[in-house]
């Protein structure tokens, strides 16, 4: 016998097909019943995107901010990108900068990317050394453009996985140009 799936498990099935409206059902009728961390998070999506139903940012801010509340990597870095915006809550540039740096360190490459952008130089290049190992491609093409003067041969090796990565010709395009210009 198979057990019925729990509101939570049918809001993310139906979120994952993108069947929005009955992800929000689903998962609003969920969190009345038990608070938990990923049902925020995906719920804060559908608010803060308009998806399923209307756009509201500000309960999309507040369920990023229970999520993130209980240490969700994702929801600090979104709860952290509305502060850091002041879209949604009250702008909060330094609770924003502790976010990110906390979902950071649980490994979320979105938030080395955002860190780097509130980071002094050296910190930043770390940041997204990091995010590029992690294989985020845009977080390998700033790294490339970071380290380009002191190391173009690496650079170009970055620029070279991020086109090869994410498909895009504009990072074919740049990988291309620079090796050209290197063996001039």
């Amino acid at each position: 016998m198979f057990a019925e799936k729990s509101a939570l498990d049918r809001g993310l099935d139906a979120f994952e097909r993108r069947d929005w409206k009955r992800a929000r059902k689903h998962l609003e009728e969920a969190l009345q019943r038990e608070e938990r961390a990923v049902g925020h998070y995906h719920l804060g999506l559908l608010y803060w995107r308009g998806l399923g139903g209307p756009r509201e940012v500000e309960a999309g801010a507040d369920c990023f901010a229970r999520a993130a509340a209980q240490a969700y990597p994702a929801a600090q870095t979104a709860y952290a990108m509305a502060l850091r915006a002041g879209v949604g809550v009250k702008r909060d540039v330094e609770t924003a900068r502790t976010l990110f740096r906390d979902a950071a360190g649980a490994g979320d490459s979105t938030a080395m990317i955002e860190l780097a952008t509130l980071s002094p130089p050296d910190d930043a290049r770390y940041w997204m050394l990091r995010a590029s190992e992690m294989g985020a491609t845009s977080a390998m093409a700033y790294y490339a453009d970071m380290i380009m003067a002191q190391d173009p041969t690496e650079a170009l090796a970055w620029l070279y996985a991020a086109a090869a990565l994410s498909g895009e010709d504009s990072a074919r395009k740049r990988a291309a140009a620079l090796a050209r210009e290197m063996s001039a």
